[in-house]
């Protein structure tokens, strides 16, 4: 969750960035996954290396957003109530 708040934290402030590194992880994310997941070893060093990386997407939604909690929370939410609750925001 944590992960994708900070994606949407690039979508919003880094849109072009964004769309790189999307294109990138829909590109070749998905085929590395399939071979990570038939190798033991291959799960357990990709969790040791997105551990820290976990760490930094932490501690740049603390530094750029007020309140980084209700971003990571919105990410529970189904997609209906998080358009809900923005446009209730606006108002």
């Amino acid at each position: 969750m944590i992960a994708n708040a900070f994606e949407n934290v690039l979508e919003e402030r880094t849109p072009a960035a964004h769309r790189r590194i999307r294109s990138f992880y829909d590109r070749y994310g998905f085929p590395v996954a399939d071979l990570i997941r038939k190798n033991q070893a291959a799960c357990d060093l990709v969790y040791l290396a997105m551990k820290p990386a976990e760490w930094l997407f932490l501690a740049v939604l603390y530094l750029v957003d007020v309140h980084p909690e209700n971003r990571i929370a919105l990410q529970y939410l189904p997609r209906q109530k998080e358009q809900a609750k923005k446009e209730a925001e606006k108002k």
